[in-house]
Parts: C-alpha cells; structure tokens; sequence
C-alpha cells in the first residue's frame, strides 16, 4: 500500500510538469479589459482600406479557410511520398548449439555462429516500375570438420525489377493519386481566393451599410434642425399673433416624430457599426470593440462604363470558382482513366540479375562478386486474372458517373456565370440612371424648399404646407444618398461577378 502511494505521488509530480500539448496557442479572453473599456469613449477613425487591410488580416472566415491550402500541401506531400526509395539494413547474429546429427561433423555438439547484415534498396518509379536493389552477406562459423571455409563468408548482390504491362501502366495510372492531390491543392488556392473576395465584398457593402446609415442619421439631424426653426417661428407668429395654436401643435408633433426618427436612425448606425466591426473582428480588440466609428471616405461616386461581353470575357478569365471547376473536372478524368486500368488483368514481366561470392575472407567473397564469375539470372511473367471484377467495374463506371455529372454542373456554372454579369452589369446601369434621377430631384427639392421657405416667411404658405416641403426635401437628401450607395454597391457586386475584386484591389494570395 505505501509502495501505491509513493507512485501515485511519483506520478503526480511528472504530470504537473508536463506541458498541455497546445495550451500555449489557445485563443485567450482577456474579460477584464473589455470591462475596463466599456464605459471609455473613443473614436476611431477608418477608411476603406484600412477595413479591407483589417479583414485580411484578422477575418475569421478568411484565416479558417488560409489553412486549407497548407492541409492539401501536407496531402501533396504524402501522395508524392509514394516515388520516394526505402533504404533498409538489418543485422544479425545467431549463435546454435545443438547434438550433431552426423559422426561425421568430428564432434557430438555442433556448434554454429551466423552473422547477417543485409542492405536493400526499394523503389516505385512513375512508370510503375518496381526496382529492388540487395546485398546479402553471411558469415559462418562452425566447430564442424565438414565445413571446408571457416569462417565461410557468403555474399550475393541482385537486382529485381519488376515492370506491368496491362493493370498498374502508365504514368497518368501510377500518379493518379499525387495527380489529384496537386490538383485539389490548386483547388483549395482558389476556393481561398473566392472566400477572400466574399468577404472583402462583405466588408465594403458594410463599410457603405455604415456610411449610409451615417449620412441618414446626418440628414435626420438636418430635418430636426429644420423642423427645430420653423417651431421656434411659429412660437414667435404666437406671441405677436400671428400664428394660431394650430400651426404651433403642428410644429410641435413634427418636432417630436422628427426626435423619433433621429433617435431611430441613431439605432440603425450603431447597428450597422457593429456588423463593420464584426466583419473586420474589431471585436476581438479590448480597447476598439466599443469605440465610435468615423469614416474617413466621403460620399462619392465615379461613373463606370461597362460593357457586357467585357464583363464575360473577364468572369471566364478571373472568377475562382470558374478555376476550381475546371481543375475539379480534370481530376474527374484523372479517376476514369485510373479505374478503367484497374480493370485489366495483371500482366508483370519480372526480371532479376545477380552475382555470388564465397571466400575465406570478406575480401575473397567480395573479390568473386565483382569478377562477375558467378551470375544467376530469372525473367518471367506474372499474370493473374479475377474470376469476378464487380469491385473493379463498379468504380470505373462510379468514376464515368461522376465524371459525367461534374460536366453538367461545370456546364450550369457557365451558364451561372452568364447570368451573374449580365445581371451585375444591369443593375449597375439601373443604379446609374436613378442616381442621376435622386441627384436631380434632390437639386429641385432644395430649390423649391427655398422658394416655398421664402414664402413661409412672406405668410403665403401654411405651416402644415412647409412641413410637407421639408418633408419631400429630406426624403430627396435620403433617396440622393441610398442611390450613391446602390451604385456603388452594385459596383462592387459586379467586380465579384467578374471575379476581378483582388485585382482591382491589388491584392495578391501567396
């Protein structure tokens, strides 16, 4: 029982000093700082490009899907391992004594030492072909009075190959699988690549969502500044008399819907700061999740021209998932031409040369393998054939179906893609031509609203009839800035639907 404890004890203190495996790259919450900065003000000042620098950088959708192209050159590796030659040695001693069987061994225990060491060199060239390189070696030694050499060495150098001719032939055959592992590297670079653009889609619309909210909150201040005024006046028409406690009531119920409405768009800005700061994991920083955004770019916008069969040229030049269709279609090939030859029969030709020694000595034994005196030689053919394929026949037309399935869906994203631009090229040209509508109904409302302030001021217009101006001049402000929005959103759609989002943000992935 004492023994137990002072195990257990023994235990206990080599456990507590061996490290976790990994602990030291667990994701850590620091809760205090967070607390500490929640009730802290700060402004932080962003542009575009330092939302689209964050995101690269601590995206957690982008830094997930970073790894996969480094798992498929780990795969890569392993496939590729399969060419790599097998160096082997083994030695060995052997000491037997047992009764001799024989009087004429000269003794009634014989006794035999043997020492082995061999060398051997394995490997499987693309071809197929099986090459094995040998070197035995033997040493005896014995008390027997029959063994003529002791010690007697024995040595023997050989070559095998062995090479198929129908089943395992061919170089697409015996590097299908690193072939395919290539393949979906390349592949895993491309889905990284349309993740990439995904979220950097993501990040600008957000960085628009929030500009837009901030540009209503700011028209909504404008209307409340506005309906502000026009209250005050109608106190001051009162006092003197000349204004009815109708036209007060009626700026007064404005100026509080006006409130309302601010205080709602107040609520829709810091909504749309939060995704922002989401989407670009500002979160995860202690001292800016609960900064106050400000955004450095200002409202603008740069008229495009795009023309249709540009933006399908370029889709069928750039798009990453266009890339890993094809290459997903190539491995499909790569499976049916690797199933139909498993289908053959084997046919291997087999063929071995080497040379035997024998001495007194190593050296004697060495010195007769390199004369060559004493060659032995095989060639033959294996062949072996199935009495029943089904497993065989079975992935090959598992392989065809697959195949033929890929070239429908490769087909229907051609035809996705067609659809895509056409769509993306649409929308910016109708967002175009609103943009041109909101600007020019917007210049109309701020001249009529000043016609009409102009006559307010003359008594020629009621106060119901100026709150329905202002009214129509904030939602012109409004509909003007949604629409520079959308145009420039649809900008940014059309570059995903082209697949050129990288490119024309000058972004690279290694």
């Amino acid at each position: 029982m004492n023994r137990l404890i002072v195990i257990l004890v023994i235990f206990g203190l080599i456990a507590w000093h061996i490290p976790v495996l990994g602990a030291e790259e667990m994701p850590r919450f620091d809760k205090e700082a967070f607390i500490a900065s929640a009730e802290s003000t700060r402004t932080l000042e962003l542009a575009m490009v330092d939302c689209i620098a964050m995101a690269l950088k601590n995206n957690s959708e982008i830094n997930v899907k970073r790894i996969s192209p480094q798992i498929e050159d780990a795969n890569v590796m392993i496939k590729r391992a399969a060419f790599e030659p097998d160096l082997s040695f083994d030695f060995t001693m052997e000491d037997n004594t047992e009764l001799s069987p024989s009087t004429l061994a000269g003794t009634n225990t014989s006794k035999t030492r043997t020492g082995k060491f061999n060398f051997g060199y394995d490997q499987k060239l693309v071809t197929g072909t099986q090459l094995s390189i040998d070197f035995y070696n033997t040493r005896t030694r014995s008390n027997s009075r029959i063994q003529s050499m002791n010690p007697q060495f024995d040595s023997q150098a050989e070559i095998t190959v062995t090479q198929p001719l129908l089943k395992g032939f061919g170089l697409v055959v015996n590097k299908a699988d690193f072939l395919i592992a290539k393949n979906n590297k390349l592949k895993s670079k491309q889905e990284f690549a349309q993740e990439v653009m995904n979220v950097l889609t993501d990040v600008k619309k957000s960085y628009y969502d929030l500009q837009y909210s901030q540009e209503q909150y700011r028209t909504a201040k404008d209307t409340l500044k506005r309906v502000e005024g026009l209250h005050e006046i109608n106190k001051e028409k009162q006092a003197k008399g000349l204004a009815s406690n109708v036209d007060l009531l009626e700026s007064e119920a404005e100026l509080a819907r006006a409130n309302q409405a601010l205080l709602a768009q107040e609520a829709t800005m810091k909504l749309a700061e939060d995704n922002l700061k989401l989407i670009t994991n500002l979160v995860d920083d202690p001292e800016l999740w609960n900064a106050d955004i400000m955004l450095l770019d200002e409202l603008s916008y740069k008229k495009e021209e795009v023309r249709l069969s540009d933006t399908i040229k370029k889709a069928f030049d750039y798009r990453p998932d266009y890339e890993a269709a094809k290459i997903d279609l190539k491995n499909k090939e790569i499976s049916v031409v690797f199933n139909k030859n498993g289908m053959l029969p084997i046919v291997d030709l087999t063929g071995s040369y080497g040379l035997n020694g024998l001495g007194k000595n190593y050296e004697k034994d060495l010195g007769h393998i390199g004369g060559g005196k004493y060659p032995d030689w095989v060639v033959g053919v294996k062949v072996s054939m199935p009495l029943g394929s089904d497993e065989e026949k079975g992935r090959y037309e598992k392989s065809k179906l697959e195949k033929a399935q890929a070239l429908i869906n490769f087909k229907r994203l051609e035809q996705k893609i067609i659809l895509e631009v056409r769509d993306a090229v649409r929308n910016v040209k109708i967002r175009y031509r609103v943009l041109e509508a909101s600007s020019i109904a917007k210049e109309a409302e701020g001249k009529n609203y000043e016609a009409q302030e102009t006559r307010f001021s003359a008594g020629l217009v009621s106060t119901l009839d100026i709150l329905t101006y202002q009214e129509r001049l904030s939602k012109a402000d409004a509909n003007y800035i949604k629409s520079v929005i959308d145009y420039n959103i649809s900008l940014i759609e059309l570059a995903r639907a082209e697949g050129v989002t990288l490119v024309n943000d000058n972004i690279r992935i290694e």
